[in-house]
């Protein structure tokens, strides 16, 4: 029975319960059935040579008879209407159909991912075109108070819950409708590619935005979220990180449980900008590293900030930052040795980073990243995490920020999210380590889900959780 006091977990998609887990079983089965099918296939042939037996043929003129009968029981065991070979086509016709189901679900799938990116596309597109006029619906639609967010003003002009939500109950009411419907943000978010060419196909003339679009380094066409951000992130200087030790010092606990992971990174994220810590767990020879990397810190404003709205952009985008940058180069002052086994513990950019570097080649040839776990933190503009990674993502149902790839976390089998209700009244709130995520952390421990379960598993099997000693450096990385 499932803990009352703590956030209910609401989905579990990916991992080891997952459906892409079995699918990978029905082919493997497939597999099988089809190597029983040659198999019988074989021993048919090898049979067959009865037929050819010296004895078996020396015995025909003593009892041409039973001769016949003997050969006649061979064809038909072998090559009979109830033979070896016909159980061998049928046992491989069932692989056959295995397989066939497997493909024919992932093309569906597929195809139902490109049709809900083209329709959202085409409802962004519509948005955009629109914009200037709905931005300016929005602000009198609260009442004379200017939002600076086009998009939230987008949403409140085409979305009429959201403006009776604002009008009769104030942010309140509308942080509330966003914690009940957050697949309304997923598709506002999903369509960003053809908001921007909507806007830039309505509003600027084709002479202006063509030189306007050389000058900047900005494509005509943005088929997707990813594709705009990553032509928007050109406008903000990415530059060189500058790593140092940094004046605080955290004593973390060595973690023991998800709940400790949190509530480490927590810690964490309470600490001055830019910051990250890197903790030693284990006795030596096998010591293992857990980096904590907090999220956004400002998101325009001071030019040294590495956690900004430039390097979030780019992330969407699926490029590595000067933040991940950094990073790296903290753990090689840190004293983590080349091949190390590494855990990245990220909340919001953090969690971005951190499955940015699992999947970076150059990153990967300097450190074993076994298990990445992120808390609030939109994942899915990463698209493949190699099979030697773990990846544990915790999302509250509240919490907008997830939301901000467009997309659903790929379902694979070393990709585990897990949702979590955690509804605080605020957006913010929504977001928060402390009060939202540690909890969620305790609920995870708590389950008894087999995705969850076999993700703690392998994080205490690989080290990570459950060590006796712990040492601790913090590291503040800014830009050059």
């Amino acid at each position: 029975m499932s803990d009352p006091t703590l956030p209910p977990i609401t989905d579990v998609s990916g991992g080891h319960g997952g459906t892409d887990t079995r699918l990978e079983d029905i082919l493997a089965l497939a597999g099988l059935f089809d190597t029983a099918g040659n198999g019988l296939r074989g021993d048919a042939w090898d049979d067959k040579g009865l037929l050819l037996n010296a004895d078996l043929v020396a015995s025909a003129i003593l009892s041409p008879g039973t001769f016949a009968e003997a050969e006649a029981e061979v064809v038909a065991a072998t090559y009979g209407p109830n033979g070896l070979v016909v159980r061998a086509v049928g046992v491989e016709a069932i692989a056959l159909v295995m397989e066939q189901g497997v493909a024919a679900y992932r093309t569906v799938d597929d195809l139902s991912a490109a049709i809900m990116e083209g329709i959202d596309h085409a409802g962004g597109y519509v948005l955009g075109a629109a914009l200037p006029v709905l931005v300016a619906g929005g602000v009198l639609l609260v009442g004379g108070v200017a939002l600076t967010n086009p998009m939230l003003t987008t949403f409140l002009a085409t979305n009429p819950g959201a403006r009776e939500a604002l009008l009769e109950e104030g942010m309140e009411g509308l942080q509330g409708f966003l914690e009940d419907n957050p697949e309304l943000i997923q598709h506002l978010v999903n369509g960003g590619g053809g908001l921007l060419d909507g806007f830039a196909n309505t509003w600027l003339p084709p002479g202006v935005r063509a030189a306007l679009f050389a000058e900047l380094g900005i494509d005509p066409f943005h088929p997707s979220t990813n594709a705009a951000a990553l032509d928007l992130a050109g406008l903000f200087t990415d530059g060189d990180p500058h790593v140092t030790a940094s004046g605080e010092h955290r004593d973390l606990p060595p973690p023991g449980s998800v709940e400790d992971l949190m509530a480490n990174l927590a810690s964490t994220n309470r600490g001055e900008d830019g910051g990250i810590d890197v903790q030693v767990v284990g006795e030596p020879p096998n010591q293992r590293y857990i980096v904590n990397l907090p999220g956004t810190d400002d998101w325009v404003g001071d030019p040294s900030d590495v956690r900004d709205l430039g390097s979030n952009l780019r992330l969407i985008g699926g490029q590595d930052t000067v933040y991940s940058r950094g990073i790296a180069e903290a753990m090689r002052e840190a004293g983590v040795p080349s091949g190390a086994p590494v855990m990245l513990v990220g909340h919001s950019q953090g969690g971005m980073t951190a499955v940015e570097l699992a999947a970076n080649e150059d990153f990967r040839s300097q450190y074993d990243v076994q298990h990445v776990v992120t808390a609030g933190a939109p994942t899915a503009q990463v698209p493949h995490i190699p099979d030697s990674t773990q990846v544990l993502s915790l999302e509250n149902t509240g919490d907008v920020v997830p939301l901000t790839d467009g997309e659903d976390n790929p379902d694979q089998p070393n990709r585990t999210t897990v949702q979590f209700e955690q509804h605080t009244g605020s957006i913010g709130g929504n977001h928060s380590m402390d009060a939202v995520y540690v909890p969620g952390g305790e609920a995870l421990d708590a389950s008894g889900h087999p995705s969850i379960t076999e993700s703690m598993q392998q994080m205490q099997q690989d080290g990570f959780l459950g060590a006796d000693t712990t040492s601790t450096s913090a590291w503040t990385i800014t830009r050059e």
